[in-house]
């Protein structure tokens, strides 16, 4: 259930919702996907999923509450053993409509549930007295019959000891070293011979893309070095560093553009997402493609980044928010190759082993078997 997501689309939202629902097919389930009306057709490659699109209005995710007629009827159809649903603030469509059929349900939770200091929400709730956006969400905590989460800190108190840690992972077989093309090198504009220092993702505030283009412009008098960032509004030349922005990309073509590269980069910067005082709760989608497409890392020495990317065996951490440090981590692995070869495939070793959708799938399938039975 997860009626504010594209499929297919560009966001790690949406990645997240087509992966699990393969994923979750491929191990003899029968899918139905509820997700948003906007969005491309279902393919070959998804068979054993049947996809719900829904509409609601006014067409804002503050209204996505709205779904639940569509939601209700799909149910009533379906006759669901479990329903799972993505959790937002104003969701609940999949969790209530489960509770009022006696269905059990799992609540995915991959943003915080609890207020985090300073929060709007936690302001407002006060305003109002009787705190009815706290209530709301805590009550689908105590609907629902489990929950899964990236970390359990972002989970009510009374709700952890039915959370289980979760994380994401990567299509290990779309990425993969395999997938590198010297034509689409070339295509790219990348100079024969460069190393390669790519970045993907939404260019939100806290992904640190300013803190890359900064360390880009130190290190622009270094012709050997050529930055590729993949996503964001816009494509255009790198501004006072060698490399180029490419805009937002289709998912289908992020594995070749990843496996272009040679190093990856995912410097977080959590003081511009105050959310993340609570922990750093996103699954670092980015980092686990690099990884599967056998590049070494480059991130923040964050828990659980750290037991993600270790320093030194899959990859090197730099000071969060530290251009400089950033910098100086690219100079080391730009200037030796056995240890970016090294480190990319412990790197690949690494998510195969522990961080692939299909590890996350037979996790999710643990969970929704026990509370089904």
């Amino acid at each position: 259930m997860a009626t504010d997501q594209t499929v297919p689309g560009a966001t790690g939202g949406s990645v997240h919702v087509l992966e699990v629902a393969r994923g979750l097919a491929r191990r003899g389930h029968e899918v139905h996907a509820v997700i948003a009306a906007d969005g491309g057709r279902a393919r070959e490659e998804d068979a054993g999923v049947v996809w719900h699109r829904v509409r609601w209005h006014p067409r804002h995710r503050l209204f996505r509450f709205r779904a639940r007629p569509a939601v209700e009827a799909i149910a009533d159809e379906v006759r669901p053993h479990v329903v799972m649903e993505r959790y937002y603030n104003f969701g609940g469509e999949g969790v209530g409509t489960a509770s009022r059929r006696g269905i059990p349900s799992l609540l995915e939770v991959n943003s915080p549930v609890v207020d985090h200091p300073g929060s709007a929400k936690q302001a407002l709730d006060a305003v109002l007295l009787v705190r009815p956006m706290r209530r709301y969400r805590e009550s689908l905590c105590r609907q629902a019959a489990a929950l899964v989460s990236p970390i359990p800190e972002i989970v009510p108190e009374f709700a952890r000891a039915k959370t289980e840690t979760v994380t994401w992972g990567a299509n290990v077989d779309a990425f993969s070293p395999d997938r590198r093309r010297d034509d689409l090198r070339r295509e790219l504009g990348i100079p024969e011979g460069a190393l390669t220092v790519v970045f993907t993702g939404s260019f939100r505030p806290w992904h640190g893309v300013h803190v890359l283009e900064a360390a880009a412009r130190q290190l622009r008098d270094r012709a050997q070095l050529f930055f590729l960032l993949v996503g964001g509004p816009d494509a255009r030349p790198g501004e006072g560093y060698r490399g180029r922005r490419l805009g937002t990309r289709p998912y289908a073509e992020i594995p070749a553009l990843v496996a272009a590269g040679d190093i990856g980069v995912a410097p977080y910067d959590p003081a511009r997402l105050r959310q993340l005082a609570l922990g750093f709760y996103w699954s670092p989608l980015k980092i686990f493609e690099y990884m599967a497409s056998g590049l070494p890392t480059v991130t923040i020495p964050r828990p659980p980044l750290t037991e993600i990317v270790r320093d030194g065996q899959e990859g090197l951490h730099a000071r969060e928010g530290d251009p400089a440090a950033l910098a100086e981590a690219i100079v080391r692995l730009a200037a030796d190759p056995a240890l970016r070869q090294r480190l990319g495939a412990s790197a690949r070793a690494r998510v195969v082993e522990r961080y692939s959708w299909a590890r996350h799938c037979e996790q999710l399938e643990r969970v929704l078997l026990r509370i089904a039975a």
